[in-house]
């Protein structure tokens, strides 16, 4: 009698969606943050650290780390006129390594706007989701979000009314699989008549975003100073570290508010709950 065969290997079951289908007040906004932000911690810091990294390593290798420094130690040697006389100011940064850290940066900037939003749509929802996949989402948008920056770039200027209403822009654009105009177009549809409350919940959200990292790099300072007998590279890396580190951290934080800024946005004027709802309780295929 021949063996059974072995079963085929099931596929991975879908995450519980953390999204309430329902509006959301402002407490209620920030608890999600936080409760997305804690539960999925080390998935949404693993983006931000990914992104993170090349500009960190790129200012050790130019040198910036020296100029932090030597900043630093002298600032811990104002009282004391001998150790600051015999100091040698360091080599200037290097200069092809320096620019290469500015094209870097605005060669990320898809990868900033749109890898934690992606990866937030998709905890919200209830989709699986890893780093590389929420990159990989990035680089099939690429050009779409770096569209999508550009205009906000270039457009005229009019202050924080126009950010506010472009805020749900990115999320529109990778929840909808949109184009970088009509993503515009789909965030001032959405916050129209709604421009208090939603600079009110952008603003409370930046403000708790920036305490955090504003308070770790403060911290980075002194302790870089109060380091003994280290050279003054060191103290600078520290800084450098520190600093990088806070914004990982906060990095989440702020596109966790603006995905679920968008959800709510959509449930309050399209019934995006009852959609959701009955989508889930169709039968599977």
């Amino acid at each position: 009698m021949s063996a059974p065969e072995p079963a085929p290997p099931q596929p991975p079951a879908p995450r519980e969606p953390l999204l309430r289908l329902r509006p959301l007040g402002l407490g209620e906004i920030l608890d999600d943050i936080f409760r997305v932000y804690r539960r999925h911690f080390g998935l949404l810091c693993g983006i931000a650290a990914a992104l993170a990294v090349p500009t960190f390593v790129l200012q050790l290798a130019s040198r910036s780390a020296d100029q932090y420094g030597f900043l630093i130690t002298i600032l811990g040697n104002l009282g004391r006129p001998s150790a600051l006389a015999g100091m040698t100011p360091p080599e200037p940064p290097n200069l092809a390594l320096v620019l290469l850290l500015y094209l870097v940066v605005i060669v990320s900037v898809p990868f900033t706007m749109g890898a934690v939003t992606w990866a937030a749509i998709a905890l919200l929802l209830g989709q699986p989701v890893s780093v590389r996949s929420a990159l990989l989402a990035v680089v099939r948008r690429y050009w779409a979000l770096l569209g999508l920056a550009s205009l906000t770039i270039l457009c005229p200027p009019v202050g924080i009314w126009l950010l506010v209403r472009w805020a749900v822009a990115a999320p529109a654009l990778l929840a909808e699989g949109i184009g970088p105009v009509r993503a515009l177009d789909r965030s001032w549809t959405l916050t129209r008549n709604s421009w208090w409350r939603i600079a009110g919940i952008l603003f409370v959200t930046y403000l708790l975003a920036s305490a955090v990292q504003g308070a770790l790099g403060v911290f980075a300072f002194p302790l870089a100073v109060l380091v003994p007998f280290v050279p003054a590279v060191v103290r600078g890396a520290i800084v450098l570290l520190i600093t990088t580190a806070a914004q990982v951290l906060v990095l989440p934080v702020l596109y966790l508010g603006v995905v679920l800024l968008y959800f709510d946005l959509r449930v309050r004027r399209e019934a995006f709950d009852l959609d959701q709802l009955a989508r889930q309780a169709a039968p599977p295929g």
